[in-house]
């Protein structure tokens, strides 16, 4: 690929990296001023993570509109959905911002979960989401193969950010601004989640899988990245819908769902029989010889 082409490769990416990393470390000079009563109060952990999120706001609300803006004044791209090689000067340049702020919070992320062995910050799911993106950005900066896909995937999924970033960050400041935390909530859910990540995702995933039927090409290596991009487009729709189905147990509404319907009388018949036989147990082994205090604080302190 010539200079003309690739020039965001060699310059954005790295002046990216380095700006995430900047942000990052300079960002603890200005919380004070934004959020003073709870600035003083922020743990490590908290700063770490106000850190990473503000970082993380920062590269989703620059890299959504460079993104629509590629889809737009693209009509090729949009309409024929080539999954050839294609070249996109904007969208190129947006992949390159955001393969700089993965190349930052990767090992961030990485460090929490397996050095610090952080599980509230961060996830294992989230760690291999990260990974994927980044992996898929590298493969299209190479290739330039399936360009509307990558785009609109990139986009439905950071725009959810917008939201869900704000959402952290009014629960870390323990904003009092209700109305404000309810609506960014509803379109969190509903056009965010819903709306870009399960249902254009879903739809894309659709025509993606209807094009590469279709699709042709003596070269083997293009049929190599055009395959991996899609079964990275799979995964990326698959851990979204693995994301909200965490939520949905996370908040109990697959069990609402059950009692509204009628179908929790089941488990709860199972539960009774559990209760009784668990009791007959306890009858049976009540004239056993006790343990002792220590045999019983050691199982206790291991969970048991």
């Amino acid at each position: 690929m010539s200079w003309e082409d690739a020039w965001p490769l060699y310059t954005v990416y790295p002046l990216s990296t380095l700006l995430f990393l900047g942000f990052y470390k300079a960002g603890p000079k200005f919380w004070p001023k934004l959020s003073p009563r709870y600035a003083n109060k922020m743990g490590e952990m908290s700063r770490m993570s106000w850190g990473q999120n503000t970082t993380a706001l920062l590269h989703t609300v620059v890299l959504c509109p460079l993104l629509l803006a590629a889809i737009i004044t693209d009509p090729e791209m949009r309409v024929q959905r080539p999954l050839h090689p294609h070249h996109n000067i904007l969208g190129y340049v947006a992949l390159c911002w955001s393969l700089g702020y993965f190349t930052f919070t990767i090992p961030w992320s990485y460090y929490l979960y397996c050095v610090k062995g952080e599980r509230h910050a961060t996830n294992l799911p989230l760690c291999i989401h990260h990974a994927i993106v980044w992996i898929a950005a590298l493969t299209y900066l190479i290739g330039r193969t399936a360009a509307l896909y990558g785009a609109v995937a990139f986009a439905a999924m950071e725009f959810t950010n917008w939201f869900f970033i704000a959402h952290l960050l009014q629960q870390q400041v323990r904003s009092q601004m209700q109305t404000l935390w309810t609506v960014n909530y509803v379109v969190l859910v509903f056009v965010g989640v819903i709306g870009c990540r399960l249902v254009l995702c879903t739809y894309m995933f659709v025509l993606f899988s209807a094009d590469l039927s279709q699709f042709a090409s003596a070269s083997a290596a293009e049929w190599a990245l055009v395959i991996f991009q899609y079964a990275l487009f799979l995964m990326v729709v698959l851990l979204s819908w693995w994301f909200i189905w965490v939520g949905i147990k996370d908040a109990g509404l697959d069990k609402l769902a059950l009692k509204k319907l009628g179908l929790e009388r089941w488990p709860r018949a199972v539960s009774t029989e559990t209760s009784e036989k668990s009791t007959a147990a306890l009858k049976s082994t009540s004239t056993s010889p006790q343990k002792t205090p220590g045999t019983a604080v050691r199982n206790s302190s291991n969970g048991i």
